[in-house]
């Protein structure tokens, strides 16, 4: 669905690199936002990271398709100049320096709040800039692992796995996205910018949810279940004839749809069984059973008894197939975006404005498009940023 340009004529400056900041100023891009991506002379590290198409990295692409790229060298005056330019005519600004780099290129968020109070300031970091491990960097490994979602990822009796995807970076994108939004709503009330802080690991705890207040209320660290849940039951992947399904019976009314499915006389009229609780202490015995009853079928047969008995189930699709589903082609989820070097395509979310305006910018591409927008007529320093006459 399709939900107009929620962030229609708000401006975004986007100084951050390779991911969480870049996604944060990408979704924003999505609602509607003009972004313009700074980069370093040297372009965002992501830059170098593969597969490359026809030369373009796809992992940049996916985080800055939509946006207007320049290249600024911060380190000297007359880009620091331009830059305050750029805030002067923003909404937002999404940046990721550690501290001290910050303020060695005059990017920090106290400074830059100072000289441009209607700023909302996205500041995305490792750890709070009030903590004494503020100059630490953090990447997504790092988060995943000391927020403890590592430690219940995985198999049992097997050693913790981080994510297959990079759920701490991604979410404290999301975070900060919200953080924007949220600020801007603010801003509107009081006419006043904001200064607002997305450490990653403080981004990541709140993803351990339910089974956080639970350890905090038992005294238990949980261990690892697979695909499976640590007080439901059954719930989890089961392999059949020709691949994988999942299923999840939340509520006892499920169990005994699941039985008629699967055809488990025996296990509907189980007494332990009946209740969630016993299921869960019998966790073993559930599981055998349905392992047992789905093995010989085809994916698509057991999905198919389970949904017409009403019981929640799934395929689990390898990424090339999620991509391809009906639902997901109606939907429009996946975009196609045409670029001067190869079309590409990319995943949006559901509050997207339509469909991207505009490939990921090459390095520098529209530097002297965007001075022009900004400098005064006959202003020397479009001359010494960009070496034109």
């Amino acid at each position: 669905m399709v939900s107009g340009g929620l962030l229609e004529g708000v401006r975004v400056v986007d100084l951050s690199g390779v991911l969480a900041g870049p996604y944060a100023a990408s979704v924003l891009a999505e609602m509607g936002a003009e972004v313009i991506k700074v980069e370093p002379p040297a372009g965002d590290v992501a830059r170098a990271i593969g597969p490359h198409l026809n030369g373009v990295s796809t992992y940049f692409a996916s985080l800055n398709t939509g946006k207007r790229g320049i290249v600024l060298d911060l380190t000297t005056d007359n880009a620091g100049a331009a830059l305050d330019l750029l805030l002067e005519r923003a909404d937002i600004m999404v940046s990721n320096f550690l501290p001290s780099t910050a303020a060695k290129l005059r990017c920090d968020p106290i400074g830059v709040a100072v000289r441009h109070p209607q700023l909302v300031i996205v500041s995305i970091t490792g750890y709070a800039s009030d903590s004494d491990r503020s100059e630490e960097g953090a990447f997504d490994l790092i988060a995943q692992a000391e927020s403890g979602i590592m430690s219940v990822t995985g198999e049992p009796g097997r050693p913790p796995v981080r994510a297959g995807v990079a759920i701490s970076d991604l979410v404290t994108g999301l975070w900060g996205a919200m953080a924007a939004t949220a600020g801007l709503a603010a801003r509107d009330r009081d006419g006043k910018g904001r200064i607002l802080e997305v450490p990653l690991l403080d981004s990541s705890l709140p993803l351990l949810s339910y089974m956080a207040t639970s350890a905090l209320a038992t005294g238990q660290a949980p261990d690892r279940v697979g695909s499976g849940h640590h007080a439901i039951a059954p719930y989890g992947a089961y392999s059949t004839a020709d691949g994988w399904i999942v299923l999840a019976a939340i509520g006892d009314r499920f169990w005994s749809r699941l039985c008629r499915a699967l055809d488990l006389p025996a296990a509907a009229h189980t007494e332990q069984l009946a209740t969630n609780a016993g299921r869960a202490a019998g966790r073993e015995t559930v599981d055998e059973l349905i392992s047992a009853a789905v093995a010989p079928m085809t994916s698509q047969e057991a999905i198919r008894r389970l949904k017409a008995a009403g019981v929640p189930t799934a395929p689990i699709n390898n990424l090339l197939e999620a991509l391809s589903t009906p639902y997901v082609q109606a939907q429009g989820l996946v975009a196609d975006v045409n670029a001067r070097d190869g079309s590409y395509q990319v995943i949006q979310g559901p509050l997207r404005a339509g469909p991207p305006q505009r490939p990921a910018p090459r390095l520098g591409e529209h530097t002297e498009e965007i001075l022009r927008e900004i400098l005064p007529q006959g202003s020397h320093l479009l001359e010494d940023l960009t070496g034109s006459r």
